[in-house]
């Protein structure tokens, strides 16, 4: 029941970006869509992505009898790497709110912010979501909510795009651009990206050997 519950979860949060673009590229619509859905949209948002990592938590087994541990014995070293990926993506996020609450943001002539965070990549706040889910997954060992990490970044990444393309670029223009070829990372940047790709290589691995090879 665990893992259909997280699936349903999951395909519901990708569902839910797509829903949110299909609303906002039709132009008819747009301002009833904003009226409507804009409220609501990080609130799904938020409980596919808490749900998910709860639902198939290893530590539900009395809840969900068939829910395991993805890392088993290694789990104390993960849960030590996932507290550090929360600190991290709190962190960010508070420099983040920092950043605008020292910069005077005017409707009428809105300005790039691109000091603290946004100097090194163009989407901080997405960084830091992608940590924090990444590291209660770890925390809290839950299988599915570890697997659907790669689904979440390409699905993130993808929001950005358009969230570039049709936002970002309309609003501020030249100076986007060239901020974007200034900056031309949007969540991961160098040499972060490569222990990105290191970390989940051995992720994978744990997992190859825990459940498809012979004990």
């Amino acid at each position: 029941m665990s893992i259909i519950i997280t699936i349903c979860l999951e395909l519901a949060f990708i569902v839910n970006l797509m829903f949110f673009w299909f609303c906002y590229l039709n132009k008819e619509n747009r301002s009833k869509f904003h009226q409507l859905y804009k409220n609501i949209f990080p609130y799904i948002w938020t409980i596919c992505l808490v749900g998910a990592l709860i639902v198939n938590s290893n530590f539900l087994q009395i809840i969900f009898p068939t829910n395991f541990s993805y890392f088993q014995d290694l789990w104390i070293w993960f849960l030590m790497l996932g507290i550090v990926f929360i600190l991290i993506g709190v962190k960010i996020i508070s420099m983040v709110k920092k950043l605008f609450k020292v910069k005077v943001v005017n409707s009428d002539n809105p300005k790039l912010v691109s000091s603290g965070p946004y100097s090194l990549v163009r989407h901080p706040i997405y960084l830091a979501w992608i940590l924090i889910f990444t590291g209660w997954s770890f925390i809290l060992d839950s299988p599915l909510a570890i697997l659907f990490i790669p689904f979440l970044i390409i699905s993130l990444y993808v929001h950005i795009v358009y969230e570039e393309k049709h936002m970002l670029i309309p609003k501020y223009e030249e100076s986007y651009l060239r901020y974007a070829e200034k900056i031309p990372y949007r969540m991961f940047s160098p040499p972060y990206n490569y222990l990105t790709i290191i970390i989940a290589i051995i992720v994978l691995y744990i997992g190859f050997v825990n459940f498809l090879l012979p004990n």
